[in-house]
């Protein structure tokens, strides 16, 4: 059965709410996912079985952390629909529960190895370097994929070496680049003509010089990640979970670290502590004279 009002929805989230259209995309998966297991049921959407919805995510190979995210994609569609006076009130649904685990993240051997493989893998110059700096923001800037296939050429000032990040909700941040990243993008920049047309905005360039999709970045670093013989593939979070990470370890403050990331809460940040104190107990436990281990 079709979901009533759904476009109506999903163009409120970009007009009312300010969302991004990466946001909107993630409600429309998620509100598709439900619709596909309303299929076949009769009365209203509302009446439900929830135990049985999370057993069709269930047979969809959904996650807990990933049925938690639709849970809420349903309460803000209900929501909507009181407010229209399609339905009366929102439904009760339960939260799932998931656990918090430990971002994994990279080494500095790991990601100098990584940034090698993406350099060698093209046969061109202006792809290697292109690869280059695809490679180099996400690890120095700890942008999110999707903030990283938004960002345009305006929005680079290599002349006080910043950069400006539109994050969730349309909030714009202005980051800085360190040395090695203001110089792969100046060098990229004099060849990225040579990659797309003088029309195209975006800084970054797919294979056929257009704007990359979450989807290109993603297969770059599965192939760059078999490359260098990692067992796993790395991701753009993984990498973004490194910037952090490794800040945290050479003394940066968290709410700094916060900024950069463009966390909305400083309790997103404080998992990078988590990190940071579970080395610190492996270390002690390796290392101090009065350790068994």
């Amino acid at each position: 059965m079709g979901l009533p009002h759904l476009d109506d929805f999903l163009t409120s989230i970009l007009v009312e709410r300010s969302g991004s259209t990466h946001t909107q995309k993630s409600y429309a998966r998620d509100l598709s996912l439900f619709s596909e297991f309303l299929k076949g049921q009769s009365g209203e959407i509302t009446k439900f079985s929830q135990s049985h919805f999370h057993s069709f995510c269930n047979s969809r190979e959904l996650g807990r952390r990933s049925q938690a995210r639709v849970i809420s994609t349903l309460r803000s569609y209900f929501r909507y629909l009181v407010r229209q006076g399609f339905i009366k009130e929102v439904p009760v649904l339960e939260i799932i529960q998931h656990t918090r685990t430990l971002p994994e993240t990279l080494s500095d051997e790991q990601i100098q190895i990584l940034l090698q493989c993406a350099i060698t893998d093209e046969k061109t110059e202006a792809l290697a370097l292109r690869n280059k700096v695809v490679l180099t923001l996400l690890y120095a800037t700890g942008c999110r994929v999707s903030e990283l296939c938004d960002a345009n050429i305006s929005d680079l000032h290599l002349d006080t070496r910043t950069m400006k990040i539109t994050g969730k909700g349309a909030k714009e941040r202005m980051v800085p680049l360190v040395t090695e990243a203001a110089e792969a993008l100046g060098e990229y920049l004099k060849i990225r003509m040579s990659l797309t047309e003088v029309s195209e905005r975006s800084l970054i360039v797919n294979d056929r010089g257009h704007r990359p999709s979450r989807i290109d970045i993603f297969r770059w670093l599965k192939r760059w990640s078999q490359l260098a013989g990692f067992k796993r593939n790395v991701s753009p979070h993984k990498l973004r979970h490194a910037c952090a990470t490794h800040l945290l370890k050479e003394g940066v403050d968290l709410r700094s670290i916060q900024t950069l990331l463009g966390h909305a809460s400083i309790a997103t940040t404080e998992v990078y502590t988590k990190v940071e104190n579970s080395d610190l107990s492996a270390s002690v436990k390796k290392y101090h004279p009065l350790s068994d281990v």
